[in-house]
């Protein structure tokens, strides 16, 4: 047997009867209208009139947004924002619009070419920016724990910096960080202390190889300058560093390069 919906008489089809007549009777009102204007000004409010129609009859059928109206422009839309080139040039230090400094390549170039796992594994960092340099040393990769005198290797990696160091001589500030735990130790009472004894055992090291030492200035900020929060041991590594800040701008010494 037939479902009794489907030999039921469909009642709204002459909706769309009615439709097709009130097109077909607003187009024929158009070409009367189009007809009457005989000059060339007429014409173009004409032009310019069923533009402005066709125009309204496309935004009618454009979808219509469902839900509580957002102000602003859309998130998905903000997302494809990018900055202009001659924006982003601004971070670039004057003459060296594109790529890398110098010194950054020769630095990079040096620790790749004698110690090639170190970047890649995330010990050792380097980035720049218009004014600075900074060389991220991994606490691990520099001291045993809870130590301020350089392993073998941090030395071998202090000869390597400074040889390409004294090719660029310019102001160096060492800061020591360490992360928030204390030091438990009798002989190093706080991470001030710590933070400190590493920075300027790396700064005695650069200068015994050779770097001015009127350059150089060591900086123990403690735990007060995390990468991270010191949420977990994970966390805790990533701020337990040393790191050369070294100025793209030559001065001979680092006193009167900052207060002076």
């Amino acid at each position: 047997m037939r479902n009794k919906d489907q030999n039921a008489p469909h009642h709204d089809r002459w909706i769309l009867s009615y439709a097709d007549f009130i097109t077909l009777l607003f187009a024929f009102f158009v070409a009367l209208y189009s007809i009457s204007l005989k000059d060339a000004g007429n014409e173009e409010v004409l032009s310019e009139t069923l533009n402005g129609v066709f125009d309204a009859v496309q935004k009618s059928i454009k979808p219509i947004n469902v839900g509580d109206p957002v102000a602003g422009q859309p998130e998905s839309e903000r997302l494809l924002e990018v900055v202009p080139p001659e924006e982003s040039e601004a971070d670039n230090p004057p003459g060296e619009v594109e790529g890398r400094s110098p010194l950054y390549d020769a630095l990079s170039q040096s620790i790749d070419s004698q110690f090639p796992t170190l970047q890649s594994s995330g010990q050792i960092s380097i980035s720049e920016n218009a004014d600075w340099i900074t060389l991220d040393m991994k606490a691990a990769l520099v001291f045993d724990q809870g130590d301020y005198e350089l392993t073998n290797e941090a030395v071998a990696l202090m000869i390597v910096i400074s040889n390409i160091l004294r090719t660029y001589p310019a102001p160096i500030m060492v800061l020591g960080n360490t992360d928030d735990l204390p030091t438990n130790s009798t002989t190093i009472p706080s991470n001030w202390h710590l933070s400190s004894l590493r920075a300027a055992s790396v700064v005695d090291e650069l200068v015994y190889r050779g770097i001015n030492p009127k350059l150089l200035a060591p900086l123990g900020f403690s735990s007060e300058n995390p990468k991270v929060r010191n949420t977990n041991d994970f966390a805790r590594a990533q701020n337990r560093r040393v790191t050369l800040k070294i100025s793209k701008r030559r001065a001979d010494n680092l006193y009167d390069y900052l207060f002076n």
